[in-house]
């Protein structure tokens, strides 16, 4: 479907929603939160954000494109699916710093199916759960310290030319450790962080994203590098996956996943920042600092909240594996959604 492909492929680089919803001001907010709050003055953010885009006629031109692509049989709905969601993200980045972004964002992440209910479990559990932090000596190194053959930055780089994947690593004020894009990896700036850390991060961007989006990016249908409806949600799922398998999901890691998703659980519930705040502090957060900085991520533009399609996704990915692991290879070969994945499976017999 090359019109498609073009047509869809246009519009999603167009639309980004992390991007439109992280507040430019964010580090000297949070580093004002943490005064605030050290002084027992429980403030809310005051951030601010780049212009918002109108995106009206790309989210009318998406609209259209759906009505006409779900009449092309199974491969056209799935097309017809990413459509409407590349609208649906368009709508959030129109209303990013708003009064809108909230509803707008609840559109798009949305409930699916009984995962979601048995990921609420799953993170109460990993918060409440005694601390298991793996063995080390503890010893820490800067993210971006290009000397260090241990630092993210370095091992980034490593791993990337050992698979010969053709993407840059370059080093940003970013909030996560690291962030893959078009054709680069990003790495945070002056984080000082363990060695578990450096090792997880680079399997998940690794084998989460960037080699997904290199084999996507080889396959003939433009589906696979666009994402299927749902696609980003079951990839950062994939993602989490590979990380579990690898003994990454425990101590530190998997307490942080667990507050995220129970603070965009609040943020679904119409809790405030302070709100917010608190509960990761009632729940164990282990300092000030986190709890904030965790609800700062999932109020992020007024309310994304994305955070809570992460653990279900991790299920969902799971039990499609346990029960049809040759389904793997659809997921690994781009941003395709577990539902789509028997539909697109003759498609990634292409990937070698």
């Amino acid at each position: 479907m090359p019109d498609a492909d073009r047509l869809l492929g246009a519009a999603a680089r167009r639309v980004r929603v992390v991007g439109a919803n992280t507040p430019v001001n964010l580090g000297e907010e949070l580093a004002r939160l943490a005064d605030a709050w050290g002084r027992r003055s429980a403030e809310p953010p005051r951030f601010t954000y780049a212009p918002a885009q109108d995106h009206g006629e790309l989210r009318r031109a998406m609209e259209t494109a759906a009505e006409r692509l779900e009449r092309q049989g199974e491969l056209g709905a799935v097309y017809a699916g990413r459509a409407r969601e590349i609208a649906a993200e368009a709508a959030i980045c129109e209303a990013a710093g708003g009064p809108g972004c909230w509803a707008a964002a609840r559109r798009r992440y949305v409930a699916r199916d009984a995962f979601d209910a048995q990921a609420d479990a799953l993170a109460a559990a990993w918060v409440d759960a005694p601390a298991d932090e793996p063995a080390g000596d503890g010893e820490r190194v800067r993210s971006d310290d290009e000397r260090s053959p241990s630092s993210l930055v370095s091992r980034m780089r490593r791993e990337i030319g050992a698979q010969r994947l053709p993407l840059r690593v370059v080093v940003a004020e970013i909030a996560p450790l690291a962030a893959t894009g078009d054709g680069v990896i990003q790495v945070a700036k002056g984080r000082m962080i363990t060695r578990e850390d450096v090792e997880r991060t680079v399997l998940h961007e690794i084998e989460g994203h960037a080699a997904p989006s290199v084999r996507a990016a080889a396959l003939p249908l433009g589906i696979f590098a666009i994402g299927t409806a749902h696609g980003g949600d079951d990839q950062e799922g994939w993602a989490l996956a590979r990380e579990r398998a690898a003994g990454h999901l425990v101590g530190a890691r998997r307490r942080e996943l667990g507050l995220r998703h129970l603070a965009a659980r609040s943020v679904e519930r119409g809790a405030g920042f302070v709100e917010t705040a608190r509960l990761l502090e009632a729940r164990g957060a282990r300092a000030p600092g986190d709890a904030l900085r965790i609800a700062a991520r999932v109020h992020r533009g007024g309310g994304l909240a994305r955070e809570v399609v992460y653990l279900p996704a991790l299920l969902r990915v799971e039990a499609l594996l346990a029960a049809q692991p040759a389904l793997g290879k659809v997921l690994s070969s781009g941003r395709i959604a577990v539902n789509a994945a028997m539909s697109l499976s003759s498609w990634a017999c292409a990937i070698t």
